[in-house]
């Protein structure tokens, strides 16, 4: 009864939600029953989202398996708690395969959120939550590696691109980005339970993580699902609509993480991505 009542939201307010694209971004048709590839970390996977599905973090009420109910394509969801852009393209995970083998010639739609983790921005979120102001804790953490790590993310982000066109010739990929965590008035936002300094460094880093995303996909066929622009008003402070917790969980998902609302919203940023252009 849940997902027919979210599919029903989905579809009736498609025309509200906005997408940004590639100006080269293909014109095809996914059809019912098309295959459907799911890759991605835990802001993919839904932790803390019921219903939980195996050892990933996965819900089967995240936003792949909400878009798959919409337009009735045969989903895979290898997302997975933790996974970074090696995980994808090259490098097993906890005993899985790289996500990338899930995708075959006859893949039609690819969707991905990934790069956090390269990056250590929820690790690091994650770390500082909570300590005192005199601590210093992102002063504390490798900037000079996580400089390193993002300057890497768009070149990384691209390859991963590039690999699952290689493997799809003429799959749709659509690039989820990451919710925004951290308001444009963050250092007021007492949700997150971070020190000034700590909140300036961090919602930076999720900026420069947002940028990447824009960089890697701006000379690709591909397609961008928005989630950290439309997710301004509706962070961890939010009074209402709630997409991203902070260090507490108000209802669903984990800290720092998309709640039941965030990956509907997400669904809806997928499906207006594929409906500006011409799919399905």
């Amino acid at each position: 009864m849940g997902k027919t009542i979210t599919f029903i939201a989905l579809c009736c307010s498609l025309l509200t939600a906005t997408a940004t694209f590639s100006q080269d971004a293909p014109v095809a048709a996914v059809a019912q029953g098309a295959k459907y590839v799911a890759l991605g970390s835990s802001f993919a996977a839904g932790p803390g989202v019921a219903a939980q599905l195996g050892v990933c973090g996965r819900s089967d009420h995240n936003y792949s398996n909400l878009v798959a109910d919409a337009l009735g394509l045969t989903l895979t969801d290898v997302s997975c708690n933790g996974a970074t852009t090696a995980n994808i393209v090259d490098t097993p995970q906890n005993g899985a395969a790289p996500q990338i083998d899930a995708v075959s010639r006859d893949t039609a739609l690819v969707t991905v959120t990934i790069g956090g983790n390269d990056i250590r921005f929820t690790s690091s979120t994650f770390a500082c939550a909570g300590t005192a102001q005199d601590e210093h804790c992102t002063a504390n953490l490798d900037k000079a590696m996580i400089n390193e790590a993002v300057n890497q993310l768009p070149t990384d982000l691209g390859a991963m691109l590039d690999a699952i066109k290689a493997k799809a010739p003429q799959v749709i990929i659509v690039l989820v980005t990451y919710p925004r965590v951290f308001p444009s008035d963050a250092a007021s936002c007492s949700e997150l339970e971070l020190s000034a300094d700590d909140t300036a460094y961090l919602a930076a880093l999720g900026q420069r993580l947002e940028d990447a995303f824009v960089s890697a996909t701006s000379s690709r066929q591909s397609l961008i699902a928005d989630a950290y622009v439309r997710a301004e008003g509706h962070g961890p402070c939010a009074t209402a609509d709630r997409w991203v917790n902070g260090a507490n969980v108000a209802d669903t998902g984990i800290r720092f993480h998309p709640t039941a609302k965030g990956h509907i919203e997400m669904a809806r940023l997928v499906l207006a991505a594929l409906e500006s252009k011409g799919v399905p």
